[in-house]
């Protein structure tokens, strides 16, 4: 017994620590926004912030580009997250009925995919040739489909008893009543765990940005940070003296990171309870 709970304990400190060390760069960032950047690179900044100052917080959110910049990533996120769920789901779905003619077929054909990609330029050129360059189709269709994620939906919903899809359609229900009523509820954690990731993905996508839109209307979140960056580097290379020279490029960097997680952050506590069951999604095999 008592060896039992002196493994427990250990085990418990373990993950506190793991848990801080996890915690402990991000709480480093949060500091280095709203402190004086001489004092970091003097190593002065340990656990509190040393010359508290939110300059960099007030030149980012007073620049007018900023909202615009947020707006376009969330409804960039919102229609992301929407047609790759509708996509992913419907594909899997069709994918885990053994009853579908050619099942195997699109399995090998989405699995090459997986293993081969066409690479930047064929892609850009398709994007080009479909009319989506410069719309905000362009940072959502390209990656619409994730074939890891179709696997994984695929594999959970294998798993779920056929049993109450034969009593559905005893009961008269078709194809999209069975996948609507009964199967969608019953994958809630999947669906939840994989919709994290595609938010995240779509949220911190940048390369797609750079390459598919030119027009300031559609300039995402990460790239007004970045060109903040580039202004701030700029104007301490010139010698600027006006506001934005008052605030080091470490101030920036440190706040642009801290602004672009805490959204994701904000999220992530109403989906908990979801995401452990999520991440069991493809540990059974059958």
């Amino acid at each position: 017994m008592s060896v039992k709970l002196s493994a427990n304990v250990w085990i418990g400190a373990l993950l506190v620590m793991f848990a801080i060390l996890t915690f402990l760069p991000f709480y480093y960032v949060m500091l280095a926004s709203v402190s004086d950047s001489n004092l970091i690179r003097e190593g002065e900044l340990m656990l509190w912030p040393k010359g508290f100052n939110l300059k960099a917080y007030g030149l980012i959110f007073d620049n007018a580009q900023f909202l615009h910049s947020f707006a376009v990533t969330v409804t960039r996120t919102v229609l992301g997250l929407a047609v790759n769920l509708l996509l992913q789901l419907t594909i899997a779905y069709a994918l885990s009925r053994t009853y579908l003619p050619g099942r195997k077929m699109f399995m090998i054909y989405i699995i090459i995919t997986m293993m081969f990609n066409g690479g930047i330029v064929p892609t850009f050129l398709i994007v080009k040739g479909t009319g989506l360059i410069d719309t905000i189709w362009a940072l959502v269709i390209p990656s619409a489909i994730s074939t890891w994620n179709v696997i994984l939906l695929r594999t959970f919903f294998e798993n779920v008893p056929s049993s109450l899809e034969e009593s559905a359609k005893m009961d008269g229900a078709n194809d999209i009543a069975i996948f609507i009523k009964i199967f969608l509820p019953l994958s809630l954690p999947a669906i939840m765990t994989i919709g994290l990731f595609v938010a995240v993905h779509h949220w911190n996508a940048f390369m797609d940005a750079v390459i598919y839109t030119n027009s300031a209307d559609l300039k995402v979140l990460q790239l007004f940070l970045r060109d903040m960056v580039i202004k701030m580097e700029m104007a301490a290379l010139m010698g600027d003296m006006s506001a934005m020279s008052e605030v080091s490029s470490l101030s920036i960097r440190t706040a642009s990171i801290f602004l672009a997680s805490l959204p994701i952050l904000a999220v992530y506590p109403f989906i908990q309870r979801f995401f452990v069951k999520g991440m069991m999604v493809g540990a059974v095999k059958g």
